[in-house]
């Protein structure tokens, strides 16, 4: 284990994810996730089955209803991806389910945040990688937290944040979804301020962030996007250059992240993302853990 630059995350090495492992490894991995928060391992050749037994050694995984997403037919396995599942050609770039996805990625976000009880944490996988660009940022809002003043933190503590994901499509000017699907995934309220069991606190906020109880939209908006910038200090943030073979597992409470920007006429790019479901709602600071 090697801390990563910045002080954010860790690479995992001499660790082979497609075999088996032992309950002292995955006791290691699981130590050195919960200490660093974000994990990266190296030269993996994994298939999509053993991805998910991997993935399920957290907890049990999220699923993806809509069948053009998964991988293989694993339900619980998202393809994170501009290559048509059907054809293996690159999607058009105005194709709309596409542009929806391409511009809510490429947004600072927390996978499920709009969900009642969020998720704990997300891998992600390279499969095929552009040669350019395609990156990953990665920020930890437990460091954007700390580094707030004292009394700033207290005015945030007592604070609901309301997580929708209609909201990146609004702020993209995108149509809004069909009521049936809204209505599976309604608006959801967490506390801003987070308290982990490690006692920890945590920024919960990213682009599903709609607003905040008690504030007008424009006052909400107006903090959600200070906080952001906070977080997106270089202090705070990791930079993810992939290489085929590369699995990124990530706190899903505390580390935002976003897909940068690469040449989705030409280049292809696939990864494969696992989700470990959440188990409880958020608490909130001083609150029993």
């Amino acid at each position: 284990m090697s801390p990563l630059e910045g002080g954010i995350g860790a690479g995992m090495s001499g660790i082979d994810l497609s075999r088996p492992l032992g309950d002292g490894a995955f006791r290691l991995i699981n130590e050195t996730f919960e200490q660093y928060r974000l994990l990266v391992f190296h030269g993996q050749a994994l298939s999509v089955k053993q991805q998910v037994a991997f993935s399920e050694r957290f907890g049990r995984l999220e699923k993806f209803p809509d069948p053009k997403d998964q991988a293989e037919g694993y339900e619980t396995v998202l393809r994170v991806s501009n290559i048509d599942r059907d054809t293996g050609n690159i999607k058009p770039v105005d194709d709309p389910g596409h542009k929806s996805f391409t511009l809510g990625t490429s947004s600072w976000h927390i996978d499920s945040s709009f969900r009642t009880l969020p998720s704990r944490a997300s891998l992600l996988y390279g499969k095929e990688i552009p040669a350019e660009g395609g990156d990953t940022m990665f920020a930890d809002t437990t460091f954007a937290y700390d580094a707030l003043p004292e009394d700033r933190r207290a005015e945030l503590h007592n604070l609901i944040v309301v997580h929708d994901f209609e909201e990146t499509r609004r702020r993209h000017k995108l149509p809004p979804r069909p009521p049936e699907v809204q209505s599976a995934t309604p608006p959801a309220r967490h506390p801003l301020v987070t308290q982990r069991e490690n006692g920890r606190r945590a920024l919960f906020i990213g682009s599903h962030a709609a607003g905040i109880d008690g504030l007008s939209y424009e006052d909400a908006r107006a903090l959600i996007d200070e906080l952001e910038t906070l977080a997106n200090a270089p202090d705070c943030t990791y930079r993810h250059k992939w290489r085929p073979g590369d699995l990124v597992m990530f706190d899903n409470i505390c580390v935002m992240h976003q897909a940068m920007p690469y040449d989705l006429v030409n280049s292809r790019r696939l990864l494969h993302r696992t989700t470990v479901a959440g188990e409880r709602p958020l608490a909130r600071v001083g609150s029993e853990l």
